[in-house]
């Protein structure tokens, strides 16, 4: 029982259209497949560049809230600067008023001084002179 070998007869033409088609359809797919990942490609590119413009946008923003503040803190630093002067200068005044003022004061209370030295010494005077008159009603004559 011997098998006879089976033959197969094809035509190498449809075998390699066969095959050529199969290439055609893979080259399709891959095809397909190379566009869609271009236009994937292209849209993370566009993204990309979108989001480095707006980069720059916010670096020039950036920027330019750096310099008004550094205007900002100029303009209020010079402002500080005249009313500390001004302030200064005001102290001073009032300072050397109160300067006069105590001076004003330290003449009052010298006289004041002086006033009271002379009451008190009066009223000793006029103590010891009735103390006199008392003890030597007729001391004068």
């Amino acid at each position: 029982m011997a098998q006879d070998p089976v033959t197969i007869t094809y035509s190498l033409k449809e075998v390699l259209g066969e095959i050529s088609q199969k290439l055609d359809r893979q080259d399709e797919k891959f095809e397909s497949f190379r566009e869609d990942v271009d236009k994937k490609f292209d849209n993370v590119q566009d993204k990309f560049e979108e989001l480095q413009k707006e980069i720059v946008e916010i670096k020039i923003g950036q920027v330019r809230l750096e310099n008004e503040l550094k205007g900002d803190i100029k303009r209020i630093e010079s402002e500080l600067k005249g009313d500390i002067k001004s302030l200064e200068s005001e102290l001073k005044g009032d300072i050397k008023n109160l300067e006069t003022e105590v001076n004003g004061i330290g003449k009052r209370l010298d006289t004041q001084e002086f006033i009271n030295r002379s009451v008190v010494v009066g009223f000793v005077l006029a103590l010891v002179a009735g103390t006199v008159k008392l003890f030597f009603p007729n001391f004068p004559n």
